[in-house]
């Protein structure tokens, strides 16, 4: 990936939403993923479990969007 400036590299990010609305919907779940492996370095497993539950959520809505969302307790 070629060298960017910080102002290069948000419009890219900005393209790249523009392309692709779910691009944005991915990087939550990334984000939520990261999150919950930094509650669970800090012994706070139940907010890990829930913050990985709803990126696995938010991703399947993502992979099939004409199928319902399952809740989380089905």
């Amino acid at each position: 990936m070629p060298m960017m400036n910080s102002e290069a590299r948000k419009r890219a990010v900005e393209r790249e939403l523009m392309a692709d609305p779910r691009a944005d919907a991915r990087r939550l779940a990334d984000e939520w993923d990261r999150e919950a492996d930094h509650e669970d370095a800090c012994g706070n497993g139940f907010a890990a479990v829930i913050l990985h539950a709803h990126a696995r959520e938010l991703r399947a809505a993502l992979d099939e969007p004409d199928q319902p969302a399952q809740p989380l307790s089905a």
